[in-house]
């Protein structure tokens, strides 16, 4: 069937922000990959069972790109075969990936302070339990080797409460006096920050992508009319 010349164009520009869509669900795909395969993650956070929060949410990056990929995929098609029923799953799947890309993104932004306790109380177990723990070990001190710091609120005098054995060599014998606190949740921060960013971002296209769907839908309707 042909559409009107404007309509035409609307197919078109569906068929390019469908395209562009698609760039979009590689790029979260990509941040989540990179999320979990950070090299910095492996290599001082893996020890710490209470990181799994950080890896979901890399892992949630990556399901939710390779869902916009598929989408896009999906927005291609419907805008090429001039297909309602197609357009109409894309917009009801934009609408869903829309809400909960725009509340994960909001999340993210807003559970900083969360955020700061949360990394205050792994690192104080981590102290605690230096010298009784082997996991605990290995995480604080793959975490004080790559920031240079020493325990997590006191520096060095963290590990003289309770414990004979006082500072670890991996607070290098005293030179590393700053805590580990602020290093360790800027370093999350730092995380939570792109996470917002990309997310709402994408949401905030999505709104464009369902704005186009209903326009091509009515028009593809008309032409049956």
């Amino acid at each position: 069937m042909a559409l009107g010349n404007c309509y035409t164009c609307i197919k078109y520009l569906m068929f390019a922000f469908n395209f562009v869509f698609w760039l979009l669900g590689c790029a979260i795909l990509g941040v989540g990959i990179w999320l979990r395969a950070d090299e910095s993650v492996a290599d001082f956070l893996k020890e710490s069972s209470k990181m799994d929060t950080l890896y979901a949410l890399a892992y949630v990056m990556i399901v939710i790109g390779f869902v916009i990929m598929l989408l896009g995929f999906l927005g291609c098609c419907g805008a090429i075969r001039e297909s309602q029923c197609m357009l109409g799953a894309f917009f009801v799947f934009l609408f869903i990936i829309f809400a909960v890309l725009l509340g994960f993104g909001i999340w993210a932004a807003a559970s900083k302070d969360s955020f700061r306790e949360y990394t205050e109380d792994m690192l104080e177990e981590g102290v605690n339990k230096y010298y009784t723990d082997d996991k605990q070990r290995a995480f604080m001190d793959s975490t004080q080797n790559y920031f240079k710091c020493c325990g997590w609120d006191k520096g060095a005098d963290d590990y003289e409460k309770g414990v004979d054995k006082g500072a670890p060599l991996s607070c290098e014998s005293g030179t590393y006096d700053k805590p580990c606190n602020d290093e360790f949740f800027k370093w999350v921060e730092n995380r939570l920050v792109l996470i917002a960013a990309v997310a709402i971002s994408v949401a905030l296209v999505l709104i464009l992508g369902m704005a186009f769907s209903i326009i091509l839908c009515c028009a593809i309707r008309d032409t049956l009319a």
